[in-house]
């Protein structure tokens, strides 16, 4: 509990950095119950997260009437987090910049990182209309230019990604009347009437009432901070935290869907970190470059895994080990390099002269962990580590670490029109969906920048889908 108020604390603090300073884009109003104890709407979504602003937005321009309810006191989702930037193809950027990246070669470098397994055909309609999607970013005022090594990357001119796009969309959905946005509310239950989805019961800090709608957007995100149900799809990834997610990334929308009979699709698959500190992952190359990497070791000050396996291997490993955490150790040689200053910073890691002094700040035993990494720089290794490093130059540097949700790569089945699919893969009438709660487009991998992609993509399908069809 304590961890969880915690980290509610650090997502308030972030947004009233980012976006504190800013006029709400809809006045937030909490529903009273009334009589009837029901709302009328014509599109109800479920998030006020990236996916879920895009989707509102989207409806409210194709003339319906739409109420977004967001169980948090304020908007974002982790889109407000992100530093990551937004996968392109085809745009004037790339021209410009002399590094061209097609329709189809976005297509299969999508394909080739998620091992074959993402749906071609959505996966086409993301890439066919990234192109669509950054122009509209422009067209509300945002500026990107290209990544400096990945030339399907874009990435903010200047500023923070997430808090950026969030902004803009704020500002944006002020221009409309036709949407209203209620903060604290948080949706419990789909309303499934005669085989349709007709609208979600929701409670607020007046009680429970239902909103009634002729469609539904979920937008409610993955399952950053279900790690019970991540276990449940995948056992090896059980006992992960929540520190890189925002608190109320809790797999509300699959909970919801399944409930009346959606299907999923590569639950299994889920992008996790093991070296995650709140709101930042530390690049797995400072405990496995060769010859200078540094080292991981439990709360017993010894080392436990092969640091030079895949981050997806390590995983488990530091998931076994006691409290599900690893503590992350290297030398003044590592912090030279660009991901070990980077962890030194970003992870506020703690520096000390000597091994024992890092010890005693970090909680460990100070002989203990001398007689590790004096084993270590002999070359002593029982986890079979591809490349020895050494851990000898000063200042050193620690930090603990544990398992993290960083994406969930699966979700709930869906069609080219964004709508749910039941597990019979038939659409469900009345019920859309946008974002992280959706599989189907990543399989076992998935490239940086293409989920805040697909959230404009089929945001903006889902808007136009549930208000027009």
């Amino acid at each position: 509990m304590k961890k969880k108020i915690a980290l509610l604390l650090v997502v308030l603090l972030m947004a009233s950095i980012f976006v504190g300073c800013a006029k709400p884009a809809v006045q937030a109003e909490e529903e009273p119950v009334g009589a009837s104890n029901e709302t009328l709407t014509d599109v109800l979504v479920i998030g006020g997260g990236g996916a879920g602003l895009v989707s509102a937005i989207t409806a409210a321009e194709n003339g319906a009437d739409v109420i977004l309810v967001e169980k948090m006191p304020m908007l974002g989702g982790n889109t407000i987090i992100s530093a990551t930037g937004i996968a392109a193809n085809s745009t004037k950027i790339q021209e410009e910049a002399g590094r061209p990246f097609t329709v189809q070669d976005h297509i299969d470098l999508t394909m080739e990182v998620g091992k074959d397994l993402p749906n071609l055909e959505l996966v086409t309609v993301m890439a066919e209309n990234a192109n669509d999607a950054i122009e509209w970013l422009l067209s509300l005022g945002l500026e990107y230019k290209m990544h400096a090594s990945e030339d399907h990357h874009l990435v903010p001119v200047e500023g923070h990604f997430g808090s950026l796009m969030i902004g803009a969309y704020r500002q944006e959905a002020e221009r409309f009347d036709n949407l209203e946005i209620k903060l604290g509310t948080e949706a419990t239950e789909l309303i499934f009437e005669d085989g349709k989805v007709v609208g979600a019961m929701v409670k607020n800090k007046d009680g429970e009432y239902a909103i009634k709608a002729s469609a539904v957007v979920l937008a409610t995100g993955g399952l950053g901070n279900a790690p019970d149900v991540i276990g449940e799809y995948n056992p090896k990834y059980a006992g992960g935290t929540g520190v890189m997610s925002t608190a109320g990334i809790t797999g509300d929308g699959i909970i919801m869907a399944t409930a009346i009979g959606a299907g999923t699709v590569d639950m299994e698959h889920h992008m996790m970190r093991p070296l995650a500190t709140p709101g930042y992952w530390i690049r797995e190359t400072v405990v496995s470059d060769e010859e200078i990497g540094g080292i991981l070791v439990n709360k017993g000050a010894v080392r436990f895994t092969n640091e030079t396996a895949s981050r997806w291997d390590m995983v488990p490993d530091v998931a076994a080990q006691e409290d599900g955490v690893a503590f992350v150790i290297f030398d003044a040689d590592v912090a030279e390099t660009s991901n070990g200053a980077a962890a030194i910073r970003n992870a506020r890691m703690i520096e000390a002269d000597t091994i024992e002094e890092l010890a005693a700040e970090l909680g460990l035993d100070p002989a203990t962990l001398a007689t590790t990494i004096e084993a270590y720089n002999n070359g002593e290794d029982e986890f079979g580590r591809k490349t020895m490093g050494k851990v000898t130059k000063a200042p050193f540097y620690g930090v603990k670490a544990e398992v993290a949700s960083h994406y969930s790569m699966g979700g709930l089945a869906f069609d080219r029109n964004a709508q749910i699919l039941d597990t019979d893969g038939n659409p469900i009438p009345g019920l859309y969906g946008a974002g992280e709660v959706l599989g189907g487009l990543y399989g076992a991998g998935r490239i940086f920048g293409n989920n805040t992609l697909d959230n404009i993509v089929f945001g903006k399908i889902a808007g136009e889908s549930a208000a027009t069809k």
